[in-house]
């Protein structure tokens, strides 16, 4: 009988052995997701309050591109490429463009992908 309880045991580890990596995985992916709604909350009103911004100031391309990077606050500023547009004369449109980095990012790399994934947002309003 004492026999079976030491497989007992040794069962019960090599059980936990094989549920923990998918446990930490479901654990790191939803943080990544929780990141990428957080990134892309953040870039989608830094765009709609450059344009806002561009409403009033439609020539001050260099003060959009500024009102809307400081509004990117948390996120990596070297992955941040914000463009300014006038695409039909009487509306301004913001676009900003940004490479989330993944927390699961090694993982990714190590079976071939990309450790970063690429959020965009836009924003168009008519200049009064």
């Amino acid at each position: 009988m004492s026999g079976f309880l030491k497989s007992q045991k040794g069962q019960d580890l090599v059980e936990y052995a094989l549920i923990v990596p998918i446990l930490l995985m479901l654990v790191l992916g939803t943080i990544d997701i929780a990141n990428l709604v957080f990134s892309y909350d953040t870039i989608s009103n830094a765009a709609r309050e450059g344009a806002r911004y561009g409403v009033i100031h439609p020539s001050d391309t260099a003060g959009i591109t500024a009102k809307t990077l400081n509004l990117t606050e948390g996120l990596q500023q070297s992955a941040l490429n914000v463009t300014v547009s006038n695409p039909g004369g009487n509306t301004i449109q913001v676009k900003v463009i940004y490479d989330a980095p993944l927390f699961t990012g090694f993982l990714i790399d190590a079976v071939g992908g990309g450790s970063t994934l690429r959020l965009r947002a836009s924003s168009t309003m008519q200049i009064e």
